[in-house]
């Protein structure tokens, strides 16, 4: 029997609207590592119980979700085994971008993720010039200090920052932050122009300046690194181009809306 138009529409709405469900309910696990019952999740996602157990049912048969006990549910070991490939891929895919602006620029670029209160690098692009910065691999510095963690604390809900950046404050040099209200309005600065400073404040003779990026793989930053001497006659060169390549990376790996229903 050949389907009639309407019907395929239908069909592939409700597949959407599974696939939808299935994602809420992934989120809800994921912001929950110690485990929910089905009656948790339910509530979280605004699904019928009996909608959660059929849709946690075809997920455990993928294994995306395991049972913790107690009739609790997490992620599982698919989910976390594709999870852990996730930062391989995202590095892959924004490679191209990164060598780009290092190359209009001519200086050093850095992809970064928070790691607690650190700001961990996880690739980098080192300009071929002369005088230029070279980062270390898996250096981690603090997310209050730096053009690259502040850009990621902006995507953050103001309170939370306090927790995310902890109560430990270190004076790396006489023009680091000191205070909390200072960071907030760092912060808020970030939000309103879309792109983050560090003006040799977490390293003398260093500047930076970063753009966060909230992506299918999770959040990142990037990060132009420059003497500072060279960074204060090409800042407005360097500012274009890093919006440039802003928009480019998420027209490529940006987070798409979520599908209601």
């Amino acid at each position: 029997m050949v389907q009639s138009p309407s019907s395929r529409e239908d069909e592939k709405s409700g597949g959407i609207q599974v696939i939808a469900r299935a994602a809420k309910i992934l989120n809800a696990l994921g912001e929950n590592p110690g485990g929910m019952s089905l009656g948790e999740i339910a509530h979280a996602v605004d699904l019928p119980r009996s909608t959660v157990q059929r849709i946690v049912a075809a997920l455990d048969s993928e294994r995306l979700v395991r049972s913790s006990g107690a009739g609790g549910l997490r992620l599982g070991p698919a989910l976390l085994k594709l999870i852990s490939s996730v930062h391989t891929d995202a590095v892959e895919l924004m490679r191209p971008w990164l060598e780009h602006l290092s190359e209009v620029t001519n200086e050093t670029v850095s992809l970064a993720r928070a790691s607690g209160t650190q700001l961990a690098i996880v690739h980098y692009v080192v300009a071929s010039r002369e005088l230029r910065v070279v980062p270390r691999m898996g250096l981690n510095l603090p997310l209050y200090s730096t053009s690259g963690g502040r850009a990621l604390l902006a995507l953050e809900r103001d309170e939370d920052i306090e927790l995310l950046v902890g109560a430990a404050w270190k004076e790396l040099t006489d023009q680091t932050v000191k205070t909390l209200p200072e960071l907030m309005q760092r912060v808020e600065e970030v939000r309103t122009s879309g792109i983050s400073y560090d003006r040799g404040e977490t390293l003398e003779g260093i500047s930076t300046m970063a753009v966060a990026l909230d992506t299918l793989f999770g959040r990142f930053s990037v990060s132009l690194l420059v003497p500072t001497a060279r960074f204060q006659k090409q800042e407005a060169f360097y500012r274009v181009e890093m919006l440039k390549c802003k928009e480019a990376l998420a027209g490529e790996i940006g987070k798409i809306a979520a599908v209601e229903g």
